[in-house]
């Protein structure tokens, strides 16, 4: 028999064969040995093609058929690598393997794991378990758990396209990442089910702490947390918070920074508040500039009993604080909030700190804010604690502020204040910064100080006419 007859016979055959056969079969089958493999899969068809074969429950016996139906032109494959056998017959082998087939390897439902292709002895944990790191490389701690249960029509009918291991399917934390499928998934979790949600919920939750940061990640993982379970909101807990470094670097971060402070709004259970608080507390001093806003949001969302410790790290370093660029001003949004405790707690650590801030190119903001609260208990205070040191302090590029604002308050009397200056008089009326502390003690001391602060000038006015800052305050009082 010649090779044209055997073709020919071969091509009828088929033909016979594809009339009996199951047409979705045939279909799927033809479909893979005469299309072309496509470079670059649409992210949204293989989205909508993912989550519709997991709600379909597809038959691992129809994959199982499919995948065993397929001809290899090179007969060696099957010897060089024993597990593409092991698929087709891995529900009927003696071994002590059970469960479904996946892209890298084979799915042991027993133990919870898939055992890489490569080497049996590595295991690759599913998604669907809970993880020991940020990166899903723990051990499985409870195999029984609620959430493991949900999942498991997921794990049981594991398709292989959705694998991450599998390269033709991008994985969905890859998605969030890109700025078109960021939107699209936005909105399968804002209009979808609650099926929808635990699978965006499975592929990202191993990717959280980077998808927090990232530009278009972040849109993703603040919209999750809008369906999330209070389960689902533990294990996100767990997960930004189980390497104290890396949450340090989230907060820190403008992008990550406000993925925490979505997440603060979505915590309910006292455990979760006090998880969240404690890692706040422990990176508090690297929270001046962007994470500001998260201590400032446990401050003015959860109860002084909840923040109490946090407070006590903001008081104790206090000064650290006051006196860095940003850390000034979230003192002053602290002293704005609401919360009675918050502010006496730092009022008084300011008011202890009282000369050292003043002197300080930032520290003075925070005495002077404080001050503009209007609060007259907390303003005696601060002058008694500053008494003595006012003639220093005039002389002083930045405490000159203070000391000028402590005269222009018009419900304290500031003879104490002039009074303290005029035992340096005569080195304040030529000083660079001392000259416009004394133009305003003259403008608002009363006539008997004003009478002594008169003697000083004249006694030392042929030396301030040569002085360029003496000769200011002559002309300021048209002397």
């Amino acid at each position: 028999m010649d090779s044209s007859s055997i073709n020919t016979n071969s091509k009828s055959y088929r033909r016979e064969t594809a009339k009996e056969e199951n047409p979705t079969l045939v279909n799927q089958r033809g479909a893979s040995q005469l299309q072309p493999p496509q470079s670059q899969p649409n992210p949204h068809r293989l989205l909508d093609e993912g989550i519709s074969r997991i709600y379909s429950g597809a038959d691992l016996q129809t994959l199982e058929s499919s995948f065993g139906s397929l001809s290899f032109t090179n007969s060696s494959a099957h010897q060089q690598n024993p597990f593409l056998n092991n698929r087709r017959t891995n529900r009927s082998s003696s071994s002590s393997i059970n469960g479904c087939v996946g892209s890298d390897g084979l799915w042991d439902s027993n133990n919870g794991v898939f055992l890489n292709r490569n080497s049996q002895d590595i295991p690759y944990y599913s998604r669907g378990h809970r993880w020991g790191s940020n990166y899903g490389l723990g051990s499985v701690r409870n195999n029984n758990s609620s959430w493991r249960r949900s999942n498991q029509g997921f794990l049981n009918n594991h398709d292989p396209s959705m694998s991450f291991g599998n390269p033709r399917m991008r994985s969905i934390a890859s998605l969030a990442q890109d700025q078109s499928s960021s939107a699209e998934l936005q909105r399968r979790i804002s209009q979808g089910s609650k099926e929808t949600v635990d699978v965006i919920f499975e592929g990202v939750i191993f990717h959280i702490c980077d998808l927090m940061v990232d530009p278009y990640g972040q849109h993703v993982v603040r919209k999750l947390m809008e369906r999330c379970s209070p389960e689902q909101i533990t294990q996100i807990v767990d997960a930004i918070t189980q390497f104290q470094f890396r949450f340090v670097n989230i907060c820190s971060d403008p992008v990550g920074a406000l993925s925490v402070k979505s997440l603060l709004r979505f915590l309910r259970c006292e455990e979760q508040i006090v998880r969240m608080v404690r890692a706040i507390s422990l990176g508090a001093l690297a929270f001046t500039s962007s994470g500001n806003a998260l201590v400032l949001q446990c401050f003015k969302q959860f109860h002084p009993s909840h923040t109490w410790d946090l407070l006590e790290v903001i008081a104790q370093n206090c000064l650290q604080i006051a006196t860095d660029e940003y850390g000034c001003r979230m003192l002053q949004q602290f002293l704005d909030i609401g919360c009675n405790v918050v502010k006496q707690r730092l009022t008084q650590e300011i008011i202890a700190n009282a000369l050292r801030l003043c002197v300080d190119s930032f520290g003075n903001y925070v005495v002077q804010y404080l001050l503009e609260l209007g609060d007259p208990n907390v303003t005696i205070c601060l002058i008694r604690q500053l008494l003595g040191n006012y003639a220093y302090l005039a002389r002083n590029k930045f405490a000159s502020h203070v000391v000028q604002k402590f005269l222009n308050i018009g419900y304290i009397d500031p003879s104490s204040i002039v009074r303290d200056l005029l035992r340096d008089i005569d080195t304040l009326l030529c000083d660079p910064f001392g000259n416009y502390v004394i133009q305003t003690a003259w403008f608002v001391c009363k006539e008997e100080l004003r009478m002594i602060l008169m003697r000083h000038i004249d006694r030392n006015k042929p030396l301030m006419r040569c002085n360029m800052y003496g000769n200011k305050i002559l002309q300021r009082l048209n002397l």
